[in-house]
């Protein structure tokens, strides 16, 4: 049960709803998730309220779209990258630039959610 937590500029209000179905798709088939699983926040700022370098790590940023996956532990590392390269490359579907997007993987113990999942719940969602 990933939870999305993305940070962008307001002038990307139109866009929220193509965005979201990119990260869930990206999630989807990254993270071999079901596509019912979803769970995403979007907090829109003004210019000047997201601070990002342009040119780290070698890249030329126009802008910045910030992505904070927050899961249980269990995802390998390969299933992690191949989820944040899923959204990525959903995101530049719908015209996202790939340099203006920073993701990152955050893992907390099935005890710190709520509700927790339990194998039955899981089993009567699927």
């Amino acid at each position: 049960m990933p939870h999305a937590r993305i940070d962008l500029h307001e002038h990307h209000r139109p866009h929220l709803e193509e965005y979201s179905r990119a990260i869930l798709a990206g999630m989807v088939k990254g993270l071999e998730m079901p596509e019912w699983d979803l769970f995403q926040s979007f907090r829109l700022h003004q210019p000047g309220e997201l601070v990002f370098n342009r040119t780290f790590p070698g890249v030329q940023r126009d802008d910045i779209i910030f992505i904070e996956l927050l899961a249980q532990v269990g995802y390998t590392d390969e299933q992690k990258q191949a989820g944040m390269a899923g959204i990525v490359d959903e995101l530049e579907k719908v015209g996202v630039k790939r340099d203006d997007v920073m993701l990152d993987f955050l893992e907390v113990h099935g005890a710190a959610w709520y509700p927790l999942a339990t194998a039955e719940h899981v089993a009567a969602e699927g």
